[in-house]
This record gives C-alpha cells, structure tokens and sequence, in this order.
C-alpha cells in the first residue's frame, strides 16, 4: 500500500487529515476500516501529514520519521557538506545519510517537502561553502504535532 501511495502521489495527497481516510473511502472502504490503514501507515512511517499554507499527506516505500528529520535539519543541517555541488543533491546525501535510506525514498520526502512549502534553494555562505543550498522551514504548526 505504501508503495502505491508514494508512486501515486509523488507529490502528496493535498489536504487535511482527514484527507487519507477519505480517499481509502473512495475506494469502497468503510469507515472504521479506512481509519485503522491511514492510523497504521502513518504509525509505521510511511504516511506523513504536513500542516500548513498548503497541507498534504505526503508517503514514503520505506519507513521514515520526519519528527527525526526535523530534528536533524535543525541540530545537524547548517554543518553538513556532502559531496555535491547541487543543492538538491546534498539535501538527498543528507536524508540518505541521517535516515539511513535509499535515494528513491530521499526522493519521496524532498518531493513531499518541496510541494509542501518545507523547502526552497537560495545562495548561502559558511564556513566550507558558498553555493545554492536547501533551506528547510517547517511551519510552528508541524513543530507542534512532532
């Protein structure tokens, strides 16, 4: 299931919480049914909700935390130099590396970050580079629900 959902939604399923449920209803679950698959994959972290300006569920093929992530962007971001010149390559490094996954699943949460509004490239200067880089913003509301 959580493949699917990453391959059919590379950029997330846009909306509430509520949103996953109601599209497992869709599909002819019922209800109770389709709380228990959302509750289980997002418990298993492969189903992410992102709060804010453009919320989504955003869904990764292996499990992932983004409670960690945050975590890391915030204690360990700034000082990471990976071994690419391309911004988006080096936040990819960093996913792989700090989460101990596969670039196709580094691929799934930059995706999901990016549509989110969790992302953007802009030039920055420290002390063993000066390059475009990936700033990471998650929104006080994500904060909170992590």
């Amino acid at each position: 299931m959580a493949r699917y959902l990453a391959r059919t939604y590379p950029q997330g399923l846009v909306g509430e919480r509520d949103a996953l449920v109601t599209l497992f209803m869709q599909t002819g679950m019922e209800h109770a049914q389709a709380v228990r698959w959302a509750s289980r994959l997002e418990k298993e972290g492969h189903a992410h909700h992102l709060p804010g300006t453009s919320p989504r569920w955003i869904f990764t093929s292996r499990p992932v935390s983004l409670a960690a992530l945050a975590r890391m962007v915030k204690g360990e971001w700034s000082a990471f130099v990976g071994a690419s010149d391309e911004a988006v390559e080096e936040a990819l490094e960093f996913f792989e590396r700090q989460l101990g996954v596969d670039h196709a699943t580094a691929q799934e949460i930059y995706r999901g970050l990016e549509a989110a509004g969790y992302v953007s490239v802009a030039y920055q200067e420290g002390p063993d580079y000066a390059r475009d880089r990936v700033l990471f913003e998650f929104p006080e509301v994500f904060l909170k629900q992590v």
